[in-house]
């Protein structure tokens, strides 16, 4: 189930112009969460890199026929009526096991399916009405836990959490019986810019500290990425917090050296080293920011060289 909450995330990787979105909510968060990945994809599909991603699909022939079949099956495609997902974890907890959607009344059609499936059983916890499946990972047996929340008009925002406790926790903090991040969100600063379709903040990420990404993440006190999309410019923001200015400059050091090597290597990874130049690294006190901008077209143009290099020596004679 941790696994089926990360890859979710995963669908986790001012001036924007765009039509209404569905930014990033404080009032659905509990008031001690520490980590949270938002994706606004009602605000990617509005983005020059969605049509880019669109056509590299198709000229791939990319077969979705598992997600249509889900369509066909539960009356709800996640494509069109899933308008955002949040991942978040609170203070108490190791990893996430919350995952919020945001989406419409087509998932009270897709729910009444989803209640003839082996396993399923409605419960209620604490006094909230929790909807539960039976799931098998790597020949576990877990136990999937659901609530619905109804607001004004056909919006619904769907818990989906690993066990009951965060799922009553989380229907809790919707229903305004716990305090929110809104009211009172100390923990983390939760601050996207306007426009960014994916936003990550975390107090930190110390169980990176024995990894290669150490030295970027190990000391980090607080972290803040953002991703949008402005006049065909993908634009992208890191903020790392350290523990002091010495930190930060050790850390800001330690990423001009990893860019330096990069671009060093032109060789090896061609036109891509286009995309370590734009990178922007700067130092405030204890913060480094690294900021990037660069254009979708010529981004995806360098993605798919990089794919034709690799098919490339994938068919070349051995030896050679």
């Amino acid at each position: 189930m941790q696994a089926f909450l990360l890859a979710t995330a995963a669908l986790l990787f001012s001036s924007f112009h765009r039509a209404p979105s569905d930014e990033l909510k404080r009032e659905r968060l509990p008031a001690d969460v520490d980590f949270v990945v938002h994706l606004d994809l009602e605000g990617f599909k509005q983005t020059e890199l969605w049509k880019q991603v669109n056509a590299m699909k198709a000229s791939l022939d990319i077969d979705l026929g598992e997600l249509d079949e889900f369509k066909t099956h539960y009356g709800i495609d996640p494509l069109t009526d899933v308008r955002a997902v949040t991942l978040y974890k609170v203070a108490s907890e190791e990893d996430p096991t919350v995952v919020l959607f945001s989406t419409t009344d087509k998932v009270d059609v897709a729910l009444r399916a989803f209640q003839l499936e082996p396993g399923y059983a409605l419960v209620t916890e604490a006094g909230i009405p929790l909807h539960t499946w039976k799931t098998t990972d790597d020949g576990k047996e877990e136990t999937v836990c659901a609530y619905v929340h109804a607001l004004a008009g056909s919006e619904r925002v769907v818990v989906l959490a690993n066990n009951k406790a965060s799922a009553v926790r989380a229907a809790r903090v919707l229903r305004g019986e716990l305090p929110n991040h809104a009211q009172s969100g100390s923990l983390l600063t939760i601050a996207p810019a306007p426009g960014s379709f994916l936003y990550v903040a975390a107090k930190g990420l110390p169980e990176l500290a024995d990894t290669p990404a150490s030295p970027v993440f190990g000391l980090a006190q607080g972290i803040q990425v953002d991703l949008g999309e402005a006049g065909g410019l993908l634009r992208a923001h890191m903020g790392v917090t350290t523990e002091s200015p010495e930190k930060a400059g050790d850390l800001s050091r330690f990423i001009d050296g990893m860019l330096a090597l990069g671009s060093l290597a032109r060789d090896q990874i061609g036109a891509a080293v286009d995309v370590l130049r734009a990178l922007r690294l700067n130092t405030r006190g204890s913060e480094v920011t690294v900021d990037f901008e660069f254009g979708v077209r010529r981004l995806m143009d360098i993605l798919a060289s990089l794919d034709d290099d690799d098919d490339a020596d994938a068919d070349a004679p051995a030896g050679k």
